[in-house]
Formats: structure tokens, sequence, C-alpha cells
């Protein structure tokens, strides 16, 4: 899998820096560039309006589709790659209409990765609060004849979990290829809530359950493993043993899979007092939360 810079050079990279599911190993994907401009939407579940106080969060918010590079990128990409070109990140609310869909056509794009959330106008537009967020719904027969189109829904409370399956029969009757499910993450200044367990395996269930009768490719994301405590790594535990002590840091998230693959070392858990709410993935401590976990540690003499 590969990544095209700005500079239209080819990076490797893996799963783990896109959505940590299983990708093609033919992958290019084209994100947002610095010459970008911004979504225009305001989603309630932005993660840049419920950072802490102490972080900077006034950035800017990018749209790969609202880049007058794009498509000079993706025929770059086709010209001298013979890869699968993927775009991603972008909510498709803005520079998007037919035009633009044979634009990239032309350009020579292979699929698209458009954040939809729901298929109903209505709750779009008032979950990333911009009055143009219901159109992209009527361009999806366009979208999936000339693409193969992946549909991200990040289930928030309020907005599309209690009708999560006729979300997902909606996108197979549209005949959208694939979609991946994401539970809505929250920090303490979060002005939603997360999804509760019973919210989470509704929704795994009728995932599930949808995957038997529809053609759409259903992706559960593993964050919904891991906030219901059942993520693995399928990996045997490691025998390590240390001539000293060691501890191992990590976040809640990863806690119970660490502790088991790390049987003879001491994990510790950090909770994230920083960000709070149901953020605990290992990636998101600061250095404020570990250190005041790390002095709590027993001194010992080497």
């Amino acid at each position: 899998m590969y990544e095209l810079t700005e500079d239209y050079k080819l990076r490797k990279i893996t799963k783990f820096e896109l959505d940590m599911v299983d990708e093609r190993d033919d992958l290019l994907v084209i994100p947002p560039s610095s010459r970008a401009g911004p979504c225009g939407n305001d989603c309630v579940f932005c993660y840049l309006i419920q950072n802490p106080p102490q972080i900077i969060y006034r950035a800017a918010r990018h749209d790969t589709l609202n880049d007058p590079q794009l498509e000079r990128r993706i025929a770059y990409a086709r010209e001298h790659y013979d890869l699968w070109i993927r775009v991603t990140d972008t909510s498709a609310n803005v520079q998007f209409n037919e035009k633009r869909i044979d634009s990239l056509h032309r350009a020579g794009l292979d699929e698209i990765q458009i954040s939809l959330h729901t298929t109903k106008k209505e709750v779009r537009i008032r979950l990333m609060h911009n009055r143009n967020a219901g159109k992209v719904i009527d361009l999806i027969p366009k979208i999936v004849e000339h693409f193969r189109m992946i549909a991200d829904i990040i289930l928030t409370p309020g907005y599309n979990v209690s009708d999560i399956g006729e979300i997902l029969e909606d996108l197979d009757s549209f005949g959208v290829h694939e979609v991946r499910l994401f539970p809505v993450g929250v920090t303490r200044f979060s002005r939603i809530r997360g999804l509760t367990r019973e919210e989470l395996l509704f929704v795994k269930n009728v995932a599930l359950e949808k995957q038997k009768s529809l053609d759409l490719k259903i992706i559960i994301s593993p964050i919904f493993q891991a906030l219901l405590g059942e993520f693995t790594t399928g990996l045997e535990p490691f025998d390590i043993d240390t001539s000293v002590p060691a501890y191992i840091l990590t976040g809640e998230l990863a806690y119970p899979e660490m502790k088991r693959l790390f049987p003879k070392l001491n994990v510790v858990m950090v909770k994230n007092e920083v960000f709070g709410g149901n953020i605990g993935t290992a990636g998101l401590l600061t250095g404020h939360d570990i250190l005041k976990t790390v002095k709590q540690l027993p001194e010992v003499e080497l």
C-alpha cells in the first residue's frame, strides 16, 4: 500500500495509517494536500472541536475534493504507477457535482471513500451542520457508476444508530460497494456522548445479520472489538523475561491484550485524563498522563 505525497513521491504505508482494516496490496491513497480548502462542515463529532483547551484545535479542516490540484495528482499517479487509486478524507460537500465526477473519472480515479454517515438528507444536514450535506445522496448512483465507493459511517447516538439497518439497506440498494462502521470518539469536552455497550452490540449484531443478505461489503472497525473488550491480535504470548524490572505502558483499550501477550512483564494501563471520554487508544496518550502514572510506580534499584 502506498500514499502519493504532495511532492509526487510514493510513500509506503500500512493499514494502521488508514482504518486498521485489511486493504489490497496495490492500493494508492491520495489524501488532502496543504492546498486543499476547508470541508465547509461543523460536524457534531469533529475531533477538532472537542480537544482539551491546552491542545491546539483551530486547524484547517482540509477536504481532498476541495483541492485544485487533485485531478493533476490522480492523472500523475495513473500515468506513472500501475496501482489502484483511492481518494480519501472527503465529505463530498464542497466542489462535488456531476461535472466533478466526470472530471475525476477522466483523470483515472478508481475508488472514492466518502464520509457519508447516513442516507437521510435531513439527518446528514443536522449531523454535519452544512445545508449542502444532503446533495451527495442524490449523486450516489452516478458515483457508483464511475468508481468503487466506500461509505464511512461514524455511529453517533441520536443520528444514525437506531436506524443503522435501514441505512445499510439503502446503501446496498444504491449500489455502494463497501461501508465501514466506526463508533464515535468523544472526549470529556464533547457535546455528544459515546455509544453504550448495548448500542455497540446492537450495531455489531445488525451489521453481521445484514451481511448475510446484502451484496454490500460491511466492515466493522476493530475499535468496536476494543470497546467491547473483544480485541485480540491473534498472536501467541511472548516468552520474554528481563533481569531488571521492566514496564510496558499502554492505553485502556489495548491493556487486556497487552497483558495477555506479555505475561512475564509489568503491563501498566495509563488512563487518558487529558482527553477523557472514551479515548482509550495508546496513540493519544499525552506526557501528562504518562508521567503521572510513572510517578505512581514503585521505585526499583538497578
